[in-house]
């Protein structure tokens, strides 16, 4: 991914796990990226576009206020971001590789701290649907939010994994 030596050695790390549950990376260290279970979470993609949160760290919870366990991750974006992201996921499926949005985080009164989500595919059976871990690595300290959580969520940038040659097409030509 172009630019990725700038990410939060977090994100980096969790990129690496992305890629080698991917079968595209060689395996992390042991134990590498254990102080940020607290700050991971797992979505499900459903057929009608919502992202139901499965499961939200205990970090997160503090974070956000709450434990957002059932509501839409979507929401926490306005429309047009919603969308974006619905993009990204599709395009770290469709790779089967990680992808990072990065994100400005605001509280109701206004503050903003920024930060990186890496979302990656997991492999799950087939009967329980698209399952992604989730990645939110604050940037800059918690303390810009002077102790108010976060409500919303607005894109900066997305980084989506490099896009792979769909398998078995073959360009076919009609004259008529």
């Amino acid at each position: 991914m172009l630019g990725e030596e700038t990410f939060h050695p977090d994100i980096r790390a969790l990129l690496a796990y992305g890629r080698t549950l991917a079968g595209a990376g060689a395996s992390p260290k042991k134990g590498g990226a254990d102080h940020v279970l607290e700050r991971l979470f797992v979505i499900q993609r459903m057929p009608d576009g919502r992202l139901p949160i499965r499961t939200f760290g205990s970090d997160l919870v503090k974070l956000f206020g709450d434990d957002l366990r059932e509501h839409d991750f979507a929401r926490l974006f306005l429309g047009p971001d919603a969308e974006l992201l619905q993009a990204l996921i599709a395009s770290s499926d469709a790779a089967n590789e990680p992808a990072i949005a990065r994100v400005t985080a605001e509280t109701v009164d206004g503050r903003k701290l920024g930060a990186e989500i890496l979302l990656t595919p997991l492999k799950v059976d087939p009967h329980i649907g698209d399952r992604f871990l989730g990645l939110f690595q604050s940037l800059g300290g918690d303390a810009f939010l002077g102790g108010q959580t976060i409500k919303r969520l607005r894109v900066g940038s997305l980084h989506p994994p490099v896009a792979k040659e769909p398998r078995g097409m073959r360009l076919v030509v009609v004259n008529d």
